[in-house]
This record gives C-alpha cells, sequence and structure tokens, in this order.
C-alpha cells in the first residue's frame, strides 16, 4: 500500500462560487437601479441674497394662527389689507412684500395673501426661520 501518493494537497482555486456572487451582485444592483425613480421635476433654487440692502423697501404683511393681520405694526382686517396694503405701496413698483405667515396657518390663507399683493403689482417673498444648525 502506497499512501503517499494520495495525500497530496490540492492547490487549484476554484472560481465557481466567486462566479455565482459576482452574478448575484449584478442581479442585484440592475434590480436596485429599476426601482430608484427620478425626480418628477428637476429644480434649480435660486440662492439666497446675503446683501439686504438691494431691496428698495419692504413691506411686512404678518398673519397669526387665529387669521389677525397687521401690515408693519398695524394690526388690521382682512376687508382693510387691499386698500391699506395699496397705501403702503403707494404706485411704488420696487417694493417687495414679505408675508410673514404663523406654522398653524393654512397654507390658502398665506397663498390669500400672496394673490393679494400680486394684484397690488408687488413682488412678494415668504419670511422664514433661519434654519438653526
Amino acid at each position: 500500500m502506497n499512501l503517499r501518493q494520495n495525500s497530496r494537497v490540492n492547490t487549484e482555486f476554484n472560481a465557481s462560487s466567486m462566479t455565482d456572487i459576482v452574478f448575484l451582485l449584478l442581479i442585484f444592483f440592475i434590480i436596485i437601479s429599476s426601482v430608484v425613480k427620478d425626480p418628477a421635476l428637476k429644480l434649480v433654487l435660486p440662492k439666497g441674497v446675503n446683501n439686504v440692502s438691494t431691496v428698495a423697501e419692504t413691506i411686512v404683511i404678518s398673519v397669526d394662527k387665529n387669521l389677525n393681520y397687521a401690515i408693519g405694526e398695524k394690526k388690521t382686517t382682512f376687508g382693510r389689507l387691499p386698500f391699506e396694503l395699496r397705501k403702503k405701496l403707494n404706485g411704488n413698483t420696487n417694493a417687495t412684500v414679505s408675508i410673514r405667515g404663523d406654522k398653524d396657518v393654512r397654507y390658502e390663507d398665506v397663498m390669500n395673501l400672496v394673490m393679494l399683493a400680486d394684484k397690488e403689482g408687488a413682488k412678494v417673498v415668504l419670511a422664514l426661520d433661519a434654519v438653526k444648525r
């Protein structure tokens, strides 16, 4: 009995299991890439203005959660708001109207203010609090 001939260690590398793993990864990435959706609208948002002095005049309209309105520091009703805004604008086409809405105010109420200021020919911006980092 010659036992030495059969006791050799096989040093060949078997790559069949490696190809199985590669094909499974390939299938996984193909499926995942088809699931990922592109956004409906690709938007390029404007940058913020650091230099506030470029704005000629800013008129602030505020509305709280109880639908109390104010132009600057003067309280008013929604019915009087167009007249008060027209008086504040006084034909100034460079004026900007900043709308400050409480976070609990409905979107529709804020948009009513935006449309009102737009009818008067003012540039409209929505005021936001700065994000604390």
